[in-house]
Order: structure tokens, then sequence, then C-alpha cells
């Protein structure tokens, strides 16, 4: 190759090197450009959430305790973002309908959910078919409340005390009757746990709701009917019914007359829980201002006042806090559901 061919050979390659080098300087810019655009709206979007009603999907029926307790909520973050709070009631299948319905949603942060915590921990193991897994398809914002199962027998009952029960029950070999609302619900689980820990045999009797198995025990079908307080106070109150025990972890305001079940039975621990969450991809942003604004809400002495009316009790903390309470309760719910030998079905 003559000297004259070398030089324009290599004033084309740096010729075409420059240009390969502009277009993938531009193409980076260009990228980079968009990122920076793409990331200035989502951080507008999420300093103008909320700019419409926010809805929070929640698996109960009207008027039940957690659907008070998040419309009090409501009315409080409502006054807070200067938009409505919905609260659209999608009860039924242990929980699994609202999961669903939050899951069908977009991921915009306009719909939330306050969903007990059985539907995460326990439904995916017990019923055939649920289209969802939490930590695929959910992010954990806060926990909202906790609700103490409560040990209760009729007023004329010879148990005294958790332990009278217990020791009654390891003298029968056929079980001692305890009232639950359903096989496979959370009365029912704890129950079980109850029995598990303190190696005694329950056998347990499954009605409908809270008023059949609270009728089925003051009419003296079972021995013991565990429940949430707000389902029996009416009854402890009227002296028709007496409490054994809590199966709360402390003892909440309001129950300070009960004795822990875990002081009896170490490890006899069991709430109904109340969680907020959403779909996963919502901004992180608006996560956290709802976490934050949820928190101040549950905290407010009105709320407050009242959800220990309802026998719910605030416990507002960070997602990871809630992230470790439902892989807690999946462990316990699981090696109970195990121990029965309960399948999805």
């Amino acid at each position: 190759m003559t000297l004259n061919a070398t030089m324009s050979s290599l004033a084309s390659s740096t010729l075409h090197g420059s240009r390969r080098q502009a277009l993938k300087t531009g193409g980076m810019a260009l990228l980079g450009a968009a990122s920076f655009l793409a990331t200035g709206r989502a951080v507008r979007a999420a300093a103008a959430w909320p700019a419409h009603p926010v809805r929070f999907v929640v698996p109960f029926p009207p008027a039940s305790a957690p659907d008070v307790l998040i419309r009090l909520v409501s009315e409080h973050l409502a006054r807070q973002w200067g938009q409505a709070v919905v609260v659209d009631n999608r009860p039924g299948g242990s929980g699994v309908i609202g999961m669903n319905h939050i899951l069908s949603s977009p991921a915009d942060g306009y719909t939330l959910g306050f969903v007990q915590g059985s539907a995460i921990s326990v439904a995916p193991s017990l019923i055939r078919g649920v289209g969802y897994d939490f930590e695929r398809d959910f992010v954990p914002i806060t926990l909202a409340a906790a609700a103490p199962f409560m040990l209760a027998v009729p007023a004329d009952s010879p148990y005294r005390t958790l332990a009278d029960l217990i020791a009654d029950a390891r003298r029968r070999p056929e079980g001692v009757e305890v009232a639950d609302n359903g096989r496979g619900t959370a009365p029912h689980l704890a129950a079980a746990l109850l029995g598990l820990k303190a190696d005694v045999r329950f056998l347990h009797v499954h009605y409908t709701g809270g008023a059949q198995q609270l009728q089925a025990t003051l009419g003296g079908q079972t021995r013991m009917m565990v429940e949430t307080y707000n389902v029996i106070a009416g009854a402890v109150q009227g002296g028709r019914l007496r409490v054994l025990a809590s199966m709360g972890d402390r003892v909440e305001p309001g129950l300070e007359a009960f004795a822990l079940a875990r002081d009896t039975v170490p490890g006899a621990v069991a709430h109904g829980l109340f969680a907020v969450i959403a779909k996963k991809g919502v901004d992180a942003a608006v996560l956290a201002r709802v976490q934050r604004d949820m928190g101040a809400a549950l905290r407010d002495p009105a709320v407050l006042a009242r959800s220990r009316e309802l026998g719910v009790y605030p416990r507002p903390g960070t997602p990871a806090k809630l992230a470790q309470v439902i892989a807690e309760d999946q462990r316990t719910w699981q090696g109970v559901l195990n121990a029965l030998h309960i399948v999805p079905e």
C-alpha cells in the first residue's frame, strides 16, 4: 500500500470512528435526557399525589370493627390530603376477593388495601387457585392494628383460669369442645395453636360466624370460644361470658383485667392483624407518604379511643416491620395448618 493510500485509510478510519463516537455519545445523552425527564415526571407526580380521590379496598363487610377503623382513619387522611378517601368493601373468600381486586387495579397509588393478615399469611395455603403471591405482587406499607384473640367461657363454667381448662383437657382424651367461626379461619387456627403449645387436644366445632359460636358457647354446646374482644364484649360486660385469657403479646388498654395466655402456655400468642398494602409498582415517594400519614392518623387520640372500644389496637410502623410480621405470621400459621393436615382445596 502506498503512503497516500495509507494516509487516506487512516483518515477515513478516524472519521468513521469519530462519527461512531459522536453517535454513541449523542445516544447516551438522549437516553440520559429521557431518563431525567421520566424521573422528573415521576417526582412531580408523587409531589402532586393525590390529585384525585384515593380508594381503600377493604375485604370486610360494612360496620365490622376493621371497617369502622379504616373509615375513622379515612376521615383523618381526607383532611390531610385534601381529597376524598373512599372505602370500597369487597368481603368474601377469606379476603381473597379483595386482594385480587387490588391486584387488578392500576399501580398508581390511588388504590390501596386495608386487609387482614390472614389473607396474606393463610389464604394462599388454604384456598386452591389463589391468584396472588404477596412478595411477588404487593408491597407492605404499614401494620395498621392488631386484635388479640380472647379465650372465653360461660360465666358458670367450672374453669376459673386457663390452667383449669388445660388441666381438664388433659383428662379428656376426646378433647374439650372449642367453638370457632369456621375451618381454617383465624379463630380456629388460634385455638389450634393454643392446643399445640399446651400439648392438649381440642375438639374444634365450626360455626358460620361469631354470633353463632357465641350462642353455642352460652348454650353449653361448647366449653370455650375463641374470638376478638369486640365480638364478645357485650356478653362479658353483661355477665354471661367470662374471659380466661387474652392471646395478645402484651396487655392492651382496656384489657388489663385479663391474664395473658402466654403466661400459662408459652407461645400461645395470636392476633387478628390488619395491614395497609399496595400493588407492586407504586411510586416509592407515594408509599412513604401513605405510611407517614397513616401512622399519624392511627395515633390520633380520637382514633385511638374509638379503636380501643372496637377491640382493635393501632400499631403503625415501617414497611420493614410489616414485612417481618408477615414472615413470622406465615411461619406460625403454616406450622399450624401442617399439624392439622389442612391443605388447599
